[in-house]
């Protein structure tokens, strides 16, 4: 495990305990706790990718040591999603940072891309059995926990959409024909076709989401009602999720 991984770690729980026993109070310690836990959450979703990859045969990655710096296009799947998160106001997945050319079974590749999205459900779960355990008389704690698993939960939902460069596309795409899951040198291999397209957007996932970002507001209402009652249907309080959000909108 890096030093890094551990110091985020380290800023969220001494933040976490600091703002639960009203030790800090604001919106700036509220904002830095919810980011930290952020990061924590893209690191895990990418050992997530990487644990599986290692379990097909691949060479071990350096997501494995759950650092930030060395995931796969860490512009793609660390410092994309924070910044959109922060500017849009609802949790941006990460896009898809290598794909895996060396496991030809379509059960792996699906494996090993929904490994990712796997991890950070298992994150949102332990966030919201700490919003559970925290006393209610901590309600900033409670707020920033909620309006936490809210983004978990955006970045899940939308992460999971079968679109190029998303995990939910690397999910479904070994399943479908074509140049992607066609061996070299055939004719389905060649270039043709919606399908090809695709692909080369998949491989551009730093454009994707930025197209995504350009037009979210497109689906941003659906997609925070979607969230919203994702959340609720966890235990988690609106009340609380309101409150939090309110917390840490800094713009």
């Amino acid at each position: 495990m890096s030093t890094n991984v551990l110091l985020v770690g380290l800023i969220f729980s001494g933040l976490g305990f600091g703002i639960g026993a009203d030790l800090m109070e604001g919106s700036g310690a509220a904002f830095v706790f919810l980011m930290a836990g952020w990061v924590l959450g893209l690191c895990l979703h990418e050992f997530g990718h990487a644990e599986a990859a290692r379990l097909c045969g691949l060479p071990a990655a350096g997501s494995l040591s759950l650092d930030p710096l060395r995931a796969p296009n860490p512009l793609a799947t660390m410092l994309l999603p924070t910044v959109f998160t922060i500017l849009g106001g609802l949790g941006f997945p990460g896009g898809v940072g290598a794909s895996p050319e060396g496991v030809s079974s379509p059960a792996r590749r699906s494996m090993i891309a929904a490994a990712g999205p796997a991890m950070s459900l298992a994150f949102l779960v332990a966030l919201v059995v700490l919003y559970a355990l925290a006393s209610p008389a901590a309600e900033t704690l409670r707020a920033a926990l909620a309006v936490s698993v809210l983004f978990q939960g955006t970045a899940l939902i939308l992460g999971l959409m079968p679109v190029p460069g998303l995990d939910g596309y690397d999910i479904v795409r070994p399943w479908i024909s074509g140049p992607a899951t066609a061996r070299p040198g055939t004719a389905a291999s060649r270039p043709s076709g919606i399908w090809t397209w695709a692909d080369l957007m998949a491989r551009h996932s730093s454009l994707v989401l930025l197209g995504i970002f350009l037009v979210s507001g497109a689906f941003t209402r659906p997609l925070f009602r979607a969230s919203l009652r994702l959340t609720a249907g966890l235990g988690i309080d609106l009340a609380d999720v309101i409150t939090g959000y309110r917390l840490v909108r800094l713009w």
